[in-house]
């Protein structure tokens, strides 16, 4: 199934750098597909009063051009449900002039109110002018039990405003969670004022979240965060979200581009940067870096 919705940005939308937030991205795929299971069969009104839940398990994201308010943008979702009853949504947001700017592949699961998995019609969702695309886990491996890995942990609680009208957690909040790991790392290991300083931020290029488990809201959480590696222009960052008790709820790997201020152009890993985390990147690494960043 090939469909397209189309949405406008909104000021509120903005992020602190003045560009579309990568959760607005995925507020707007959400809607498209809502609108999907509508259209086969199962409108938001017939769920809910059925007491049936949609819950996301894994994106793979790639942020491609910059929006800013008023941008109309269409979204582009290519449908299917495999034999297990994963539902894989290919999703292309463009702007009118199909210049590509996010790409959101992820997949869901429709449960009843017996947890079953629901599967759709064949003759519903199938599409002859499109080939069924299914998305493979990357290799997502739980932070290993090393006691040389340091990596910055934060205790957050999930308010019951994070709560969707499933009564669970949506996609897009486990994305804030991530999202506010990423702020606080960056406040508590390099220090806001220090990008100023060092006339270097980094932008979000894209990257993976697998949910294994959602937590309940008003419950804490624990988030962990560490660097996975550096590589010239770039590094990869890694967040595990736990309870108390280690058990693994959530985890995620996203790619972080080094960017002037001044130029906003890509630039070399600051030395200085990997001063300020050697701590917390993962052992073998922090000595390959400096001395690739000093060749």
């Amino acid at each position: 199934m090939l469909t397209t919705k189309t949405i406008t940005t909104q000021v509120y939308d903005l992020d602190w750098n003045r560009h579309v937030t990568s959760r607005t991205y995925e507020r707007f795929s959400y809607a498209a597909r809502m609108e999907i299971l509508a259209s086969v069969g199962y409108p938001m009104k017939k769920m809910l009063a059925e007491g049936m839940k949609w819950i996301p398990q894994l994106y793979q994201i790639r942020f491609l051009s910059q929006q800013f308010q008023d941008a109309n943008l269409d979204v582009k979702t290519k449908f299917h449900q495999d034999s297990n009853g994963i539902c894989h949504f290919i999703q292309m947001i463009q702007d009118l002039n199909q210049k590509p700017v996010c790409e959101i592949k992820s997949t869901a699961i429709l449960v009843d109110k017996n947890k079953k998995i629901l599967f759709f019609s064949e003759s519903q969702t199938k599409d002859e002018s499109t080939q069924p695309e299914f998305l493979q886990k990357e290799n997502l491996e739980i932070r290993p039990n090393d006691p040389s890995i340091h990596p910055l942990t934060e205790d957050i609680y999930i308010p019951f405003s994070d709560m969707n009208c499933f009564w669970n957690l949506s996609g897009e909040a486990i994305w804030k969670f991530f999202e506010e790991g990423r702020f606080l790392f960056f406040q508590k290991v390099v220090d806001l004022e220090f990008i100023q300083k060092i006339d270097t931020t980094t932008f979000f290029m894209g990257g993976e979240i697998e949910i294994l488990e959602l937590p309940e809201p008003g419950t804490k959480i624990q988030l962990s965060s560490w660097i996975d590696s550096v590589e010239k222009i770039r590094f990869y960052f890694r967040q595990d979200i736990t309870d108390g008790n280690g058990k693994l709820y959530a985890r995620m790997k996203d790619e972080q581009l080094f960017v002037g201020l001044s130029t906003s152009r890509p630039k070399r890993a600051p030395a200085e940067f990997i001063e300020k985390t050697k701590a917390f990147i993962r052992p073998n690494e922090d000595l390959a870096l400096e001395q690739e960043v000093t060749s």
